[in-house]
């Protein structure tokens, strides 16, 4: 009877205790922003909110940029980006402070922290590709990490999965609306099952 009066204890106070393993950022989401090359931009990309994110560039040159958004704090981001098998490798900027890792071809990804904490919109990096064909830049699972994850660090090392993931549409594809994505494959749950 004490053993089983212990279990129960131990299984209340570690259901109490899971919300405190997640982050300032429950409400985050993310988006992959496009829009054609253009070199000496660079990482400059203005972002106020989720209406400024392009998800659709018809062109076949483009910039694609993760942003991560609606979120309360930050102090770093990690991620993978996904694309058809086009028949160049991705050129990687990194846009952070510090980062780990680089997307170069298609499930690769990058994590990146700020010296200081941040607040706004989190726009880490982006990737120049060339779209042979009309395809989708989506956002996937960081695989370097154990176990592999999609998260946002909020400045109190909590993490958090963004809500939904909307990948961004080029030479001919058409993205989600980042402030209203469709129903189908919005949430990053079922994103996920279309790359299993």
């Amino acid at each position: 009877m004490r053993l089983a009066i212990t279990i129960m204890v131990i299984a209340i106070v570690a259901c109490l205790a899971c919300p405190s393993f997640a982050g300032n950022n429950p409400t985050a989401k993310a988006a992959v922003h496009v829009r054609a090359h253009n070199a000496k931009l660079g990482c400059n990309v203005t972002i106020g909110s989720c209406v400024d994110i392009v998800t659709t560039e018809a062109g076949f040159s483009v910039d694609a940029f993760p942003i991560f958004y609606e979120l309360t704090e930050f102090l770093g981001v990690q991620y993978g980006l996904t694309w058809p098998a086009w028949a160049y490798s991705a050129a990687f900027q990194n846009c952070s402070d510090l980062v780990i890792g680089a997307v170069s071809t298609p499930g690769t990804g990058a994590a990146h922290t700020w010296t200081a904490c941040q607040t706004g919109i989190a726009i880490p990096s982006f990737v120049w590709l060339y779209a042979d064909g009309p395809g989708y830049i989506c956002l996937s699972d960081y695989p370097d990490s154990d176990p592999p994850g999609f998260y946002v660090l909020d400045c109190a090392e909590g993490l958090d999965t963004p809500e939904w993931a909307i990948c961004g549409g080029v030479n001919g594809a058409v993205g989600d609306d980042a402030c209203n994505p469709a129903t189908e494959a919005a949430t990053w749950s079922e994103i996920k099952k279309i790359f299993k």
